[in-house]
């Protein structure tokens, strides 16, 4: 049976695949395929609730008949395991974290990553898979150890801090406003060692299990949206407390929103081309997804760049970006693959706040008049729930098809199964709002939901 999605396993906690038989069987399945080689194993978490009976039964599954150095980071980023791992150069280690992303607290997942800091292949996953399915059930031997590697944290840590002062300097004070979703990202900021003078208002950064991406963060931006708008409406005449900019991140730091000093909501897509057409570089390819505005890559093409197109997932992205050498990829949801600010290309919404900042100090514009007004087309999407989602989109090939006359080329509609949950997603983007209306009237009228 299945494991892996586009991100690695997710689902409710107790439900397969993260019941906590199959995290057992999970746990071993990963050193049998992975960890020939290996000494050491880093497991970080998002803060969920469920996160100590994964990483306990995890564990079991992993030490049974072998044995490794377990080295615990705590509440961490995800994108601090892969910069660890590429930062130590050790053939020696794998990473681990216990996350599920921008999910409720109800999911827990398991994303899983290389010695070079990469998510494992695609092939990986299958022998995983394989090994789970021929694996029995066996009795806990393992007393797990909760003592933070505090020297590993460090190194992120160290990394964002260098980073923030290599590219902001002290001739303007940049507030920002944070919204850390209180999930893994929730004591990173605070705790930066940084010359440069960037203020910090940080928010929904006291995680308790089970309040990780409620009402906050990338998925609900309209709070931060919200909170930039009263402050600086209150603070017109204050420059100090006037925020520049705020960014949401979701549960475990991989992707973020970004909100202009009015309050504008900037997604995935936008970013990339507020970022993109700031690089003067000679390799001018940037790389989307199929739910990448048409609008956007209509831009991107006006600026000169080379569109690459993929799969929705960060991983795809990232594959992308390294087969073309592209200087920034990202998804609609956030995730920005940024290939020139470290040693390995790597999705890190921390680094997106550096760049978001640093372009900021160097124009001496506000994200408002660097970006004054949305370049997307209209778009509408609709997520159906369904059981199974490869007939869904068979049953419904003829109304799809009936959608793309309608649109008449200067738009487009794509169907497609979610690689995480049981939805079928439909994108509909179009130059016209009324035709928009009109097409997702359709839909709703005559598909079976």
């Amino acid at each position: 049976m299945k494991l892996f999605g586009t991100d690695g396993v997710r689902a409710v906690f107790g439900d397969y695949p993260m019941d906590v038989e199959t995290i057992k069987k999970i746990g071993f399945s990963i050193s049998q395929v992975l960890c020939q080689k290996v000494q050491n194993i880093y497991i970080g978490h998002d803060g969920r609730e469920s996160f100590k009976s994964i990483y306990e039964n995890l564990i079991q599954g992993i030490l049974y008949n072998s044995k490794y150095n377990i080295n615990f980071l705590g509440l961490i980023p995800t994108p601090a395991i892969p910069y660890i791992l590429s930062t130590r150069k050790m053939n020696d280690s794998i990473g681990i974290q216990i996350t599920a992303s921008h999910n409720p607290y109800t999911d827990n997942g398991i994303k899983i990553f290389n010695s070079d800091g990469y998510k494992i292949s695609s092939d990986d996953e299958k022998l995983i898979e394989k090994t789970v399915s021929s694996t029995d059930i066996f009795q806990n031997i393992v007393t797990c150890n909760y003592s933070i590697d505090s020297a590993s944290t460090e190194i992120y840590l160290d990394y964002l801090s260098e980073k923030v002062d290599g590219n902001i300097d002290s001739s303007k004070t940049i507030n920002i406003a944070i919204d850390c979703s209180n999930g893994s990202i929730s004591n990173v900021f605070s705790n930066l060692n940084i010359k440069s003078n960037l203020s910090f208002q940080i928010f929904n950064n006291c995680p308790d299990g089970r309040n990780i991406n409620y009402n906050c963060g990338a998925v609900y931006p309209e709070t931060l949206s919200e909170y930039i708008i009263n402050n600086n409406s209150k603070y017109k005449e204050h420059a100090a407390e006037w925020i520049d900019f705020g960014i949401a991140f979701d549960g475990d730091g991989d992707r973020s929103i970004l909100v202009s000093n009015s309050g504008r909501i900037i997604d995935g897509d936008e970013i990339l081309y507020i970022l993109s057409k700031d690089y003067h570089v000679n390799n001018k390819v940037v790389v989307g997804t199929v739910m990448t505005n048409y609008g956007i890559r209509t831009a991107l093409n006006n600026l000169g760049y080379s569109f690459i197109e993929t799969d929705v997932g960060d991983r795809y992205v990232l594959e992308q970006v390294i087969e073309n050498n592209a200087i920034i990829g990202a998804e609609s949801s956030g995730h920005v693959v940024h290939n020139d600010i470290t040693n390995i290309a790597i999705g890190d919404a921390a680094t997106t706040l550096i760049k978001i900042a640093h372009l900021i100090q160097k124009t001496n514009l506000s994200i408002d008049e660097i970006y004054p007004r949305s370049i997307k087309v209209p778009s509408s999407l609709i997520n159906i729930p369904v059981s199974d989602k490869d007939t869904w989109i068979e049953n419904n090939q003829n109304i799809i098809n009936k959608i793309k006359e309608i649109l008449n080329g200067n738009g487009r509609i794509l169907s497609r199964a979610s690689g995480t949950q049981q939805l079928i997603r439909i994108l509909i983007e179009h130059e016209s709002k009324d035709v928009l209306n009109e097409a997702e009237k359709l839909i709703m009228d005559k598909l079976y939901l």
